[in-house]
């Protein structure tokens, strides 16, 4: 396991399969008190081992040039959850346009940890924002994905390739329903 590498291997793959584009999203792996996350105004598709930075969990940058603008909301996950190293925040087609609409997203089987109910929703905050940080911290205290309302979805796990496979469920899970509800229309 090299937290380095899977932080660019999860960032490109993000990109390829649509679920950020242009500078959005960010991804980051924690390993003890440093956190590996990609860089500020870069492209996933362009994230390298040279240019993701390296903080400890005060923001203090160890090694890099700026990290993610999403910075803070990355830490205070990892304050607030002992049991996470990796934090995936996507901008989602299918499951930002739920968001948009003021729509929340069932959950459904499939995925070990997601649990019954909705996934929650925190209210929106400025990218980047204090609060947005904190809103969406209190969001994961007992759950491993939120989204943000007209921004995106945040996605927790054991590891930064856990957050992933959970991020690309979601967006499987937000399609499978948005299909649904065409269908229902067509009977």
């Amino acid at each position: 396991m090299n937290p380095l590498r899977d932080v660019v291997d999860v960032s490109v793959h993000l990109y390829r399969r649509g679920l950020v584009s242009g500078i959005g999203g960010n991804v980051s792996a924690r390993v003890d008190d440093r956190v590996f996350i990609t860089p500020t105004m870069v492209p996933l598709d362009q994230v390298t081992l040279k240019n993701v930075a390296m903080v400890d969990l005060e923001g203090n940058v160890l090694r890099g040039e700026g990290p993610s603008s999403e910075l803070e909301l990355h830490l205070e996950v990892y304050r607030r959850r002992p049991d996470v190293n990796g934090v995936v925040h996507t901008h989602s087609p299918y499951a930002r346009a739920f968001s948009v609409a003021g729509i929340e997203i069932e959950k459904m089987e499939g995925f070990r940890g997601l649990g019954h109910g909705k996934i929650p929703v925190v209210p929106y905050y400025p990218p980047g924002s204090r609060e947005l940080a904190a809103a969406c911290a209190d969001s994961m205290v007992n759950e491993n994905a939120t989204v943000l309302e007209n921004h995106g979805v945040v996605c927790a796990g054991e590891t930064v390739k856990e957050a992933l496979l959970l991020a690309e469920f979601i967006e499987e899970l937000a399609k499978t329903r948005f299909i649904a509800e065409v269908l229902k229309f067509m009977k």
